[in-house]
């Protein structure tokens, strides 16, 4: 209890050290309220002291984004240098975070930029989904057992997608995959139905093989990049995935025995185009096309090619169903042109066709009688060899042959003189030699290189060339009724054998 007739004296030092001495007199009354004000404040500023003590003697703790600053000296221009050091602290910590994500970030982009990514299972599959969505190098799944391949996330793999040797896989599906870099190759997965790829618009090459029970595909429909594609031993039924793609290295669909159709607005394929072993039932459409470098049309229904103009080396028509055949607008074929074993064959269309600069074979087409389609051609560059049932040759405006001449029909009809006799004083036919066989009738001649006839000769044949074979076939078959004749003749021999060996005994 504090006696407030003597003085009081208390001294305590502050933040700022200045010694505080209250005296407090015997005026009880006027004195009390003011005594006990003073006593609550001399408690807080005890209290004050105590916190301060308490943060000074934790001083050297690092406390996160602390600044220690001396708040009685601060004034307005102190506040930039606290700000400053503030935010350097924070700009460590976030450089230290970056710091952490860049060598996150660092050891994906190595796998993702591997060269080579060989997957063997669906868990390797899904880990590298998780990492990455383009792929720079190739990947390619071998050893995988699991039915369905699933690409996943993967938007892009600017190398080789390669698919080879697993008969388990039914499946190959990809949601997100949106460009192939190289080649999507896929072969011999025999149990392989189905490849789906919804938005793939951009690959460089397709290259499927020995994919026999594959009946469903699907490709984004705006397919903007494509340079070759090679289809075979698939079950699909149509192929109509490239009618945006202009401009092709290679197309090659063979072997898939249930294709109906296939179009394409391609208008230029600088390296193969060829369609051959497919279904009977095939009919190809290519309304567009316009160039093709090398062209080779085979065991198909129908085949439309409208607006074709040029040929760059070999164009091959061969063992077709079609009746009709028709290139209306080809001008020039840079190697050889063979429209070869088209049995139901009867009209043909080269109408303007003026230069062949390989070889023309036209053979065993059985329902063509006339060859005169090419009205218009002037040269040929190689050989002619013309090989049939038909009846007339009419090749008005030809001029130049820099090879030799067969011509072999069956019909007796057929005028060889027009081969044979030189038209102005020389023959269309230059350095080689003219053999031509209608009926039982063969000329031949051989020519000199500015077109002037050496020799000519006629020859009648004993046999048909028709029948030569059929000949051949019948000279091992017995005439059964001659066989009471020859039965007797070798009766008769022996009998007459035994009678002379007894003669000599």
């Amino acid at each position: 209890m504090l006696n407030l007739t003597s003085f009081l004296t208390l001294t305590f030092t502050s933040s700022s050290k200045i010694p505080i001495q209250i005296k407090t007199g015997t005026l009880m009354r006027s004195s009390v309220a003011f005594t006990t004000g003073l006593i609550l404040s001399v408690g807080s500023l005890t209290s004050c002291y105590d916190i301060q003590q308490t943060f000074e003697s934790v001083r050297d703790i690092t406390r996160p984004h602390a600044v220690r600053v001396n708040i009685h000296h601060l004034d307005k221009r102190d506040t930039a240098p606290a700000f400053s050091s503030l935010q350097d602290e924070w700009s460590a910590d976030v450089v230290g975070m970056q710091a952490m994500r860049f060598e996150k970030s660092t050891a994906v982009a190595e796998i993702c930029a591997k060269e080579l990514h060989n997957i063997e299972s669906a868990g390797q599959l899904y880990q590298l989904q998780q990492s990455c969505r383009t792929l720079s190098g190739t990947l390619q799944i071998s050893d995988f057992i699991d039915p369905v391949i699933d690409l996943g996330g993967l938007q892009n793999i600017n190398g080789d997608f390669i698919v080879e040797n697993l008969p388990d896989v039914v499946r190959i599906q990809a949601h997100n995959l949106a460009t192939i870099g190289g080649t999507f190759k896929i072969d011999s997965l025999t149990s392989l139905t189905s490849i789906y790829f919804p938005v793939l618009h951009h690959f460089d090459a397709i290259e499927w093989k020995v994919v026999p029970t594959l009946t469903s595909l699907s490709l984004a429909p705006n397919i903007s990049h494509a340079k070759r594609l090679t289809l075979s031993d698939t079950s699909l039924i149509g192929i109509d995935a490239l009618e945006r793609i202009e401009d092709l290295d290679i197309l090659n669909i063979n072997n898939n025995r249930f294709l109906e159709y296939v179009k394409s607005n391609v208008k230029q394929v600088n390296e193969q185009l060829s369609v051959s072993s497919n279904s009977k039932e095939l009919r190809i459409d290519f309304p567009s096309l316009i160039w093709a470098n090398n062209l080779t049309v085979r065991d198909v229904a129908s085949v439309t090619f409208p607006q074709l103009q040029y040929v760059n080396q070999s164009f091959e028509v061969i063992e077709n169903n079609f009746e009709r055949f028709e290139t209306p607008l080809l001008k020039t074929v840079g190697g050889t042109l063979g429209v070869i074993q088209n049995t139901h064959l009867s009209h043909i269309d080269f109408s303007n066709v003026t230069t062949i600069q390989g070889g023309l074979m036209i053979a065993n087409n059985s329902n063509v009688d006339k060859i005169d389609f090419l009205p218009e051609l002037r040269e040929i560059g190689g050989a002619i060899q013309f090989i049939g049932t038909f009846h007339e040759t009419v090749l008005p405006k030809l001029r130049l042959v820099r090879g030799s001449a067969l011509v072999r029909t069956t019909s007796s009809a057929m005028d060889c003189s027009k081969w044979t006799t030189s038209i102005n004083g020389n023959s269309v036919i230059r350095g080689g030699k003219i053999v031509c066989t209608s009926g039982q009738t063969r000329n031949t001649a051989r020519v000199s290189e500015d077109g002037q006839l050496l020799d000519h000769h006629e020859t009648q044949l004993d046999v048909k060339p028709d029948t030569i074979q059929k000949t051949s076939l019948a000279s091992g078959t017995l005439d059964k009724s001659k066989l009471p004749a020859f039965a007797w003749s070798l009766s008769l021999g022996w009998i007459v054998t035994m009678i002379c060996l007894v003669a000599t005994q």
